[in-house]
């Protein structure tokens, strides 16, 4: 789940803090990874693309211009939840600001989809970095009164879970890139 990297689009907090080009070099850069990952994974999952907008753009070394969705306005829950609610098989979103993402990390979500209803990368500062869900319950959207963006996000959608009844698992704990700090941190590893 990305938003394509133009100007005024992406990572807006982190743009104004440490300029556009970075931020976008930082998006693309992900964006590549996670491409590269699925890549090599082609028989095992399938990788498509939930765009804002919907339109094709190039990376350093190939152009996303299929298997892409357009996102819906609203706010981050309400774009995962209409996503997720499409979906005939497993399926997990993860955003493309986690320089660290890797298959293991992935392929542990997959498995504890088999287990669990949901499965969730928690990040370092109280959000997640992936959101995964199984078909083989109905439920509603668990993603209302979150506080989005704050320490807050990843226990609000817990409270939701348990309110819901839906059983969850924890894949890796990853960091993510939501500003300048983040930033730095990630520069030096």
């Amino acid at each position: 789940m990305s938003k394509a990297p133009f100007q005024g689009l992406i990572k807006n907090r982190l743009s104004k803090e440490i300029g556009y080009r970075k931020s976008k070099r930082l998006v693309t850069k992900a964006i590549e990874k996670v491409n590269k990952i699925f890549l090599h994974k082609k028989k095992e999952y399938s990788l498509s693309w939930f765009l804002l907008p919907c339109q094709k753009f190039r990376t350093y070394s190939f152009t996303i211009s299929e298997d892409t969705i357009l996102q819906p306005k609203g706010n981050l829950g309400h774009k995962m939840w209409n996503l997720l609610k499409i979906q005939n098989s497993s399926s997990i979103i993860v955003g493309t600001d986690i320089p660290s993402l890797n298959i293991i990390a992935i392929s542990i979500a997959f498995k504890k989809l088999k287990t669990s209803d949901i499965v969730i990368g928690p990040t370092y500062d109280g959000g997640f970095w992936l959101i995964g869900h199984s078909t083989k319950k109905k439920y509603l959207n668990p993603f209302n009164n979150i506080r989005w963006s704050t320490k807050n996000t990843l226990s609000d959608l817990i409270k939701n879970l348990k309110k819901m009844k839906l059983s969850y698992e924890f894949t890796h704990k990853l960091r993510d890139i939501d500003n300048k700090a983040d930033y730095c941190e990630n520069m030096q590893d």
